[in-house]
């Protein structure tokens, strides 16, 4: 009798505690349903919504009109072509979109609108949304600079800039275009013989190789070879495996959104362990020296400056533990965030000048008249005269029109009671406080209001002078590496790789798709003809975005002949 009587009071309260828990999630649902039904009742569009299922129909459209591996962040580009589909009057996207997808993620108010943004990332620049800080958090448990708020931020971004600043970048340059010297050689190997077509490979694989051989350098002044590697090396399985694991809490992309399991944490502890392991002997390296020796300074090397502002008792010889801890931490941010996108773009660079051989014809002809005739000798151009990479006008073009279409990631933030949006020339205030507000780059960077042109690959418009028809409107409508005072702090670093490889490729390569000999290659491994919008490149996979397959290409060298 006592047993049944205990059983009872036990499923009792596990029944208590399930209708707890129902009662909450179906509370915080039909707040959120109906918080987002008042919008439309303020006269503010929003997009076909179920009381329901809120936004997630949307969602599902979206879903199936692409191949099941495109990333979310193409929802923005193809909710601009479908905009008539769920905004009958209107041609394009209202500022604030709002997606109420509870439960899968927080409801996001995206922001199409340039000046909109700018109001979180630049006017205020608010916190960072709690969901962008959970994806970095098993890889640097909170204490990056992209997580952190307030002093600490200030604090620890200030430290690193100058690491990342033009003047450091530019004193490196001799290493960086020796990591760029070693990926040319690897697109020779890749090259038929006498002008041929050489056989098809994944650009993307390469790329990513080089870019992380030159983050690797620059942060830590490590030289990794992964070009030059079989197989990953393990700095980069382990990064890479962490980041397959940091893309499985992505949950809005997913048709099932099923989420880390709880063995993959062990996973991921082991992974950051092994990160710690190889990289402390290099920071132990950068203790023990005196970084003044050498002219070109590491990012490490500039931060270990500040290593007894903290703690007066700290020292190189005894360093405080949280100064390391930050340190590897952010060591580790950079190493992810500073090898993933910039191959991603060099491989859209690429194909965009594939595209556009008027285009490509006036790099070469832009790289004649400031580095010679003679491609096989730009090399030794810049090492003589590194100023002459920053005198390339249309090449910038491009590399700034390639990051206009293909921006690769954009900020989130959390705003305060009371935070509203507005936009010039309304008085429609869109409230932001509680929602998940996400800089939607690839839709400012498209708003026909600002950008003439706005579909077209025009490196034009970036050498025009202000007032000219073809000139940018807004500043903030660029935004490939965020706004404000918390933008990407490599993007000169970025921009510095992408111009050494236009440099060091565009005249002595072709370089073309290769999916039919792709697709002979995988046969029913690979969804063949997958395709959006009729592209085979796009936008795939979770988390950061990457070409389609890597980008499969095929590339033969060329017999340059000068620009007369």
């Amino acid at each position: 009798m006592g047993l049944n009587a205990t059983s009872l009071l036990l499923v009792r309260a596990v029944g208590a505690v399930a209708v707890f828990f129902v009662a909450r999630f179906l509370y915080a649902t039909y707040t959120w349903r109906s918080r987002t039904r008042a919008l439309k009742a303020q006269g503010i569009p929003i997009l076909p919504h179920s009381l329901l299922f809120g936004h997630l129909p949307v969602l599902g459209d979206w879903r199936a009109d692409n191949p099941s591996d495109a990333n979310f962040y193409s929802f923005h580009l193809w909710l601009i072509k479908n905009c008539r589909k769920y905004f009958p009057d209107l041609d394009f996207p209202p500022p604030v979109v709002y997606l109420d997808i509870w439960p899968i993620e927080k409801p996001l108010a995206i922001v199409f609108d340039p000046v909109a943004g700018s109001q979180f990332t630049q006017t205020t620049s608010l916190p960072k949304l709690d969901l962008a800080k959970h994806f970095l958090e098993p890889l640097t448990d909170g204490l990056d600079i992209v997580s952190n708020e307030g002093l600490e931020w200030k604090t620890w971004r200030s430290r690193f800039n100058p690491g990342f600043s033009q003047r450091n970048l530019t004193a490196m340059l001799p290493e960086l275009i020796e990591e760029v010297s070693i990926f040319v050689s690897q697109l020779e190997e890749k090259a038929g013989s006498d002008g041929k077509w050489g056989p098809v490979f994944r650009l993307e694989e390469k790329t990513t190789n080089l870019t992380f051989d030159i983050i690797c350098r620059a942060a830590l002044g490590m030289r990794l070879n992964e070009q030059l590697r079989p197989d990953d090396g393990p700095l980069k399985f382990a990064l890479l495996d962490q980041i397959r694991l940091m893309n499985k809490g992505i949950n809005a992309a997913r048709t099932l959104p099923i989420g880390r399991m709880p063995w993959h944490n062990a996973a991921m502890r082991k992974n950051n362990q092994t990160l710690r392991d190889l990289m402390m002997p290099q920071i132990q390296n950068k203790l023990d020296s005196d970084s003044n020796d050498s002219q070109v300074k590491t990012i490490v090397d500039l931060a270990i400056k500040y290593i007894d502002k903290d703690d007066p008792n700290a020292s190189r010889v005894k360093p405080n533990a949280e100064f390391v801890d930050r340190l590897v931490a952010n060591l580790k941010a950079f190493l992810f965030a500073g090898h993933d996108t910039t191959a991603a773009t060099i491989c859209f660079m690429i194909k965009h000048l594939q595209d556009h051989p008027e285009c490509l014809a006036k790099v070469r002809a832009e790289h004649d008249a400031v580095l010679g005739a003679d491609p096989n000798r730009a090399v030794d151009v810049l090492r003589e005269s590194a100023h002459l990479l920053y005198s390339l006008p249309y090449t910038l073009g491009v590399i700034k029109e390639t990051l206009r279409l293909n921006p690769l990631a954009a900020t989130m933030r959390t705003c305060p009671p009371g935070f509203y949006l507005t936009v010039p020339g309304s008085d429609v205030r869109y409230p932001a406080e509680g929602w998940g507000v996400w800089l939607s780059a690839p839709g400012v960077a498209r708003h026909p209001d600002y950008w003439p042109r706005p579909n077209e690959f025009v490196p034009e418009r970036w050498m025009v002078p202000e007032g000219d028809p073809l000139h940018p409107v807004h500043n903030s409508a660029w935004a490939p590496f965020s706004l404000g005072p918390r933008n990407c702090i490599g993007m000169e670093l970025a921009l510095i790789e992408l111009r050494i490889v236009a440099v060091l490729v565009s005249r002595r390569f072709d370089i073309e798709m290769g999916w039919e000999g792709w697709d002979k290659q995988k046969g029913s491994k690979t969804a063949l003809g997958a395709n959006v919008d009729g592209e085979r490149l796009y936008w795939a996979g979770n988390g950061i975005v990457h070409p389609k397959d890597g980008m499969p290409v095929h590339v033969r060298l060329r017999n340059h002949v000068p620009a007369v």
